[in-house]
């Protein structure tokens, strides 16, 4: 090795007297430059295997899971060549069809193969074609309906499903009929159901499931009842068996939930008891009840500050009150507690169901954990919690949108101050002015139930649910995820907890995870941990990531002095109002701290040079205003450039003042681009430093820059991939207000804002503290949540951007977080943006809007492609 060493410093010697020598930032350059042509490379060869289209990369060498993926997907298309399987497409059709499958039938039993091998072009474009022909329309309606329910595009589902008459919409796509139902018009899906109910028509027990969640989330809980009863009868026929072999599991499941009413009391308890609650994890959807043991040691974690309070007797179901007694008897001697004396009422409480269940007035509640169990997976969320439950928010983690209502933000601000598990919770609550502190995790407090153990085992490594790095040969990989754990009870489950850290603390010293809840509960008992998870710049680590040995015991330490004086002045029997005033007074001096943090964010220095030195380097028009003209911009890519006299030409036919294009763009411009009524500007940036401005792609870099490149006050920006049918001049006069563009509500499924930034910040696995400080930025910088948009045709007040120097203030944020140009126009915009009109950029493969006045072809089908292009505009851009 050494001389190994020595070799290469005199080869560097050598080199250093003969050639140029390199800067570090050049080096840097170059590095960034190969490892981005590697990951597109990468990208580019299993988006081919998958049937997808790419998506742009970061610059950084692709993960090792990547070329698994392709190495994978390859050795499958392999295996299914050399035993003359084909891949899901027309052969399934033809295969179907000559059994003598009917014409929808066959096309649905394609399409869902196709959809399962994540190929969406193919049936998207047989759907399209199979609905120009009168002969095959209720076929091609089915899939597209198909197609876009998988999608989650409810809307456009429910519409396709609507043109087909119902005896085979229902025949032949039910659940997904009923399910887009539910979700684009819940208030007409009650009506139906409430009339199928009626009329009890010939549907399987799987449809009539479908029917029964939906209503049940619905808050028709006595319909929801009904359509469960048609659910057992429709069952008993062994042929729906056969036909759905989960439907045992879900009646069975089904059977706890029967009869539900929400928000019942149940008595006080005996005597002068204190009715306490233990959070266990069911809820009535059963493929939404935690499977994850993990769950049951933050529930173990709770009550090891409970029972480490040792003249407290316990009362309630008996198995239950034997396993609290059991960890009373094991709490480590230095942790227990003599001052109170009281006998409890334990109660367990389902946190994700809990008004389903009854409890006594003033019934206490450690409350924690992330909350993320939709009822169903159906986006509502049961939230806030039964009225009789006073909760002590700890170790709380909540993003989703859906579950911070009105009612829900009051409700925890009526119950503040919140102690969040991680800092960007903290942000999120602060933004929305809800009091909220850091108080990191409780499962770094479990060891209060694990004393020390008198001999430690001998060096040994435990594997559990590790994903990033390889499994040593001879290790087992420990799954703490499992579907028992639904199928057991509360305390069986706890036990299960209890044995599964015996197991690691008695047998193993290190333990490699990608799991918070083993990561932390084995670091709180002793062990050496290392965390690796599947994603190091998940929303839900900030605060907790690979923590230092002195950081986790003052995490822990803190928790139990905080937690101390409120469970004392709770089993004391003290009033609610009491109890939440020492509650609020012990966690004071924390939520000063974080909310002093939340304030003091600094904002990332000006790249007002960078932008000088980049637009120096191009060569552009001196312009002076024309108002009688329309400015359009666009910034094709490189496959785009030859399609842009047929986005132009639509647009020049149907604008009423002439146009002026400016395409920004590094390639050269066509010899022969001219289109009649466009005066073209070319703005060639080949010359800007692409690799010093740290932006992730050429085309995201000309976007940031527009208002710099493009010399006029006002423009329309288009994309290439679109047919222009309405006049630019009245989208080019839109009103925009005090804001700086405009731009429509998101066409995507996903309608979150900050779901589109939290999705740039996962990118960044490999930096994770730069990660969760743009979590942190994020949320000083919006209240959660706003609507997302889209950023293809947009409105720009360009001089107004320039004014705001928008260039100098976004670079420097899409170098540091790596944002590409939608991520970065979220960031910095946020909610403040005119709304554009959905029919100024519609996109057919996600909506079916009253005559578009600009089609966007904004999917993988491009209106150049071979395949049938979906939508009426097809002709318009043809016809160009």
């Amino acid at each position: 090795m050494l001389m190994y060493m020595s070799r290469m410093r005199r080869i560097r010697r050598i080199a250093a007297r003969s050639l140029p020598i390199a800067t570090k930032d050049q080096v840097r350059q170059i590095a960034q430059r190969e490892s981005l042509r590697w990951a597109e490379a990468y990208e580019g060869l299993l988006a081919a295997v998958e049937g997808r289209p790419t998506v742009a990369m970061q610059a950084r060498l692709p993960k090792a899971s990547q070329a698994d993926r392709v190495r994978k997907s390859v050795a499958k298309l392999k295996v299914q060549a050399s035993s003359g399987q084909k891949t899901p497409g027309a052969e399934d059709l033809v295969r179907s069809l000559r059994r003598g499958a009917s014409i929808e039938e066959a096309v649905l039993d394609a399409t869902r193969e196709m959809l399962k091998a994540k190929r969406q072009a193919m049936p998207q474009s047989m759907a399209d074609g199979l609905r120009r022909n009168e002969n095959t329309r209720v076929a091609g309606d089915l899939a597209a309906g198909v197609i876009a329910h998988h999608r989650r595009y409810y809307r456009l589902a429910r519409q396709y499903f609507n043109e087909v008459p119902a005896p085979q919409c229902y025949k032949y796509a039910p659940v997904e009929a009923i399910d887009s139902l539910f979700w684009a018009d819940r208030a007409e899906g009650v009506k139906r159901a409430r009339k199928w109910l009626d009329d009890v028509p010939d549907f399987d027990a799987r449809t009539w499931f479908e029917i029964y969640r939906h209503l049940f989330v619905a808050d028709e809980l006595k319909l929801a009842d009904v359509a469960f009863a048609r659910v057992k009868a429709v069952y008993e026929d062994p042929a729906q068996q056969a036909k759905w072999a989960a439907g045992a599991d879900e009646i069975a499941w089904g059977e706890r939930w029967a009869g539900s009413e929400r928000d019942r009391t149940s008595s006080a308890p005996e005597g002068a008891r204190v009715s306490f609650g233990v959070v266990d994890y069911t809820q009535p959807g059963r493929a939404r009840a935690s499977q994850n043991i993990g769950d049951q040691i933050q529930t173990l974690a709770s009550l090891g500050h409970v029972v480490r309070h040792q003249n407290l007797r316990f009362h309630g179901e008996p198995d239950v009150v034997a396993f609290v007694t059991a960890m009373q008897e094991r709490v480590r001697p230095e942790l227990r507690r003599e001052k109170v004396s009281a006998d409890v009422e334990l109660v367990t409480v389902d946190r994700d169901s809990s008004t389903y269940q009854s409890f006594a007035p003033d019934t206490w509640l450690l409350e924690f954990g992330w909350h993320m169990h939709a009822l169903f997976g159906l986006d509502t969320y049961d939230f806030p919690l039964h009225p009789n439950l006073n909760p002590i928010f700890v170790s709380f983690h909540c993003n989703k949108r859906e579950l911070l209502t009105p009612d829900a933000i009051d409700y925890l601000r009526a119950h503040g101050p919140i102690g969040c598990r991680d800092w960007t919770t903290v942000d999120l609550l602060l933004s929305l002015d809800v009091p909220a502190f850091f108080s990191g995790c409780l499962t770094t407090t479990v060891n209060t139930v694990f004393p020390d153990l008198e001999r430690k085992p001998e060096p040994a490594t435990a594997y559990v649910d590790v994903s990033r790095t390889p499994v040593p040969k001879g290790h087992e990989n420990i799954k703490q995820s499992y579907g028992a754990i639904k199928k057991r009870s509360f305390t069986e489950n706890m036990w299960d907890a209890v044995n599964l850290l015996e197991r690691y603390r008695r047998n193993y010293t290190n333990v490699v995870t990608t799991r918070l809840h083993c990561y932390l509960p084995t670091t709180s008992i002793g062990l050496k941990a290392a965390f690796e998870p599947k994603n190091n710049a998940d929303v839900r680590f900030a605060g907790l990531f690979r923590l230092s040995e002195q950081e986790f015991d003052d995490m822990r330490a803190r928790m139990r002095d905080r937690l101390e004086p409120v469970l004392t002045a709770i089993f004391e029997g003290k009033d609610r109002e009491s109890v939440y005033d020492v509650w609020s007074r012990t966690v004071a001096p924390e939520v000063e701290i974080a909310r002093a943090r939340h304030e003091d964010v600094d904002a990332l220095p000006s790249a007002e040079p960078l932008v000088r030195k980049l637009f120096d380097s191009v060569a552009t028009v001196d312009q002076s205003e024309d108002e009688s003209v329309c400015d359009v911009v666009l910034t094709p890519t490189t496959k785009e450039i030859p399609h842009l006299a047929k986005v132009l030409g639509t647009a020049s036919r149907s604008t009423s003042r002439p146009l002026r294009a400016w395409i920004v763009s590094p390639e050269s411009m066509p010899e022969q681009l001219e289109v009649d009524g466009v005066a073209i500007e070319w703005v060639d940036t080949s010359a800007m430093d692409f690799a010093a401005s740290g932006v992730l792609d050429r085309r995201s870099l000309d976007r940031a820059l527009i208002s710099e490149l493009v010399p006029v006050d006002r423009a329309v920006l288009l994309p290439v991939d679109a047919a222009v049918a309405g006049d630019l001049t009245e989208l080019y006069e839109l009103d925009l207000g005090d804001s700086r563009l405009a731009a429509r509500s998101t066409s995507k499924a996903d309608d979150s804002g900050f779901g589109v930034l939290y999705g740039a910040a996962r990118r960044l696995d490999a930096t994770p503290e730069v990660a969760y400080e743009f979590y942190r930025r994020i949320h000083r910088a919006h209240e959660f949540d706003f609507e997302a948009f889209d950023t293809d045709v947009l409105v720009l007040d360009l001089k107004g951007l320039r004014e705001d120097h928008y260039a100098a203030r976004v670079l420097p944020a899409m170098k540091l977080y790596r944002l590409d140009d939608r991520d970065a126009l979220h960031y910095l915009n946020g909610p403040k943006r005119a709304e554009l009109d959905a029919v100024w950029a519609s996109v057919p493969t996600r909506e079916r809007a009253a005559d578009p006045k600009i089609w966007h072809w904004a999917d993988t089908t491009k209106p150049w492609s071979s395949d049938v292009v979906p939508g009426d505009g097809a002709a318009l851009w043809e016809s160009a």
